[in-house]
């Protein structure tokens, strides 16, 4: 790692640090209240399914707000502790992430799907999987200490869903339904997407070790 003086002259605010781990337990949380879901959908427990929504959604506003404390930090901080765009981008990221599983989540609702496959499962398994490991990447820039093992970590997760939407089609073709094959296709897609949201972290944070040397 490259020393640079100014970072004695001149201290970085860490606060974003604070703000971004902040949003990366939300995404974590928002993650596992959905496999919540997909449980309490299949047991047609309805009660506990609208309370699993409504969490994922306050989760989604919640990342929403993060992202805009961040930008507005932005605006006011003179020295940060990675560039700016690099830290908006990482917002941004997991904001994005964070409403693409409360869309998919609502698509589960208007679509009224309670009988879930195996695959539905699994997915949810990848997805709490990645968000964790997003945890602990977020949790390991102040230090950046780890963070390359922890992305080879988050893009085999990313190739373990890719694995299961490919499985999950190709099974899902199978069916004589052509409703089926329509709501499905639309909630694989929907999770196979978030999945690569997440992983596109990874992505860019290991851009910013390089850049930082």
């Amino acid at each position: 790692m490259k020393f640079n003086i100014l970072d004695l002259l001149l201290p970085r605010e860490t606060k974003f640090y604070t703000l971004l781990n902040k949003q990366a337990d939300t995404l974590l949380q928002a993650s596992q209240e959905f496999r919540l879901l997909v449980t309490n959908l299949q047991a047609a427990n309805n009660d506990a399914v609208l309370k699993n929504l409504v969490t994922i959604r306050e989760l989604e506003k919640s990342g929403y707000k993060t992202e805009r404390a961040v930008m507005d930090e932005l605006e006011k901080t003179f020295i940060t502790p990675l560039d700016r765009e690099d830290i908006n981008r990482i917002a941004m990221y997991m904001s994005a992430s964070l409403d693409h599983i409360n869309s998919v989540s609502r698509t589960l609702e208007i679509y009224g799907i309670h009988q879930m496959p195996q695959s539905v499962v699994s997915f949810c398994d990848i997805l709490v999987g990645i968000t964790d490991e997003n945890a602990k990447l977020i949790a390991a820039l102040e230090s950046r200490k780890g963070i390359s093992q922890i992305i080879r970590l988050m893009h085999e997760f990313e190739k373990r869903g890719d694995d299961a939407f490919h499985q999950a089609m190709a099974k899902l073709f199978e069916s004589e339904s052509p409703i089926e094959i329509i709501k499905f296709k639309d909630v694989y897609e929907a999770l196979e997407d978030i999945i690569d949201s997440i992983d596109d972290v990874g992505k860019l944070v290991r851009g910013i070790m390089i850049k930082l040397g």
